[in-house]
């Protein structure tokens, strides 16, 4: 699957966008425990996506009032002919302000009109308490949990899904 991702996208309140080199220190504090060898080829290939057919969708988050970095989310797919994976991130001083679920209902807009998927999923830890109830609100539904084969991790996570049809009966488009 080919995938040309918009530089923008817009909600009431906020900016997603593509990320730029002026994010890298914004997104520095976000990934705590990696190596800068490591997040300097991780953000590479994130800003290097938007002009490859990588099937990696990458945006900063914006809050369109003051211009600050909120955080960032996406999708993402390791395998051909699966589901793309959903992934965001908020700093923890903006918990509590909707800005995730705002963000995430975009990305669904997006997915399901633009890029015609069938569906999107997410796997979030077990005790992210915050991060399931943000696939919730954001129209996901929990479909119990799963032991992730795609990661060296030894843990079960939460597995959510949202397909097109109910994304549409939920929010009406």
């Amino acid at each position: 699957m080919s995938i040309i991702t918009p530089s923008t996208l817009e909600t009431k309140r906020l900016i997603i966008r593509q990320f730029t080199k002026v994010d890298f220190d914004n997104i520095v504090s976000f990934m705590e425990g990696v190596t800068s060898t490591s997040f300097n080829r991780l953000f590479k290939t994130i800003i290097d996506s938007y002009q490859s057919q990588e099937k990696v969708i990458s945006y900063a988050l914006i809050l369109k009032s003051t211009g600050v970095f909120l955080g960032f989310c996406g999708l993402f797919t390791l395998e051909d002919n699966m589901p793309m994976e959903l992934y965001y991130f908020l700093g923890p001083e903006y918990w509590g302000n909707g800005y995730a679920i705002e963000s995430l209902r975009k990305i669904f807009e997006y997915a399901f009109s633009e890029l015609e998927l069938d569906k999107i999923i997410a796997y979030i830890d077990q005790g992210n308490t915050r991060g399931w109830k943000v696939a919730e609100r954001s129209g996901m539904k929990y479909m119990g949990n799963i032991l992730r084969k795609d990661t060296n991790l030894k843990k079960k996570s939460m597995f959510f899904l949202i397909d097109k049809n109910d994304y549409f009966n939920q929010f009406q488009i």
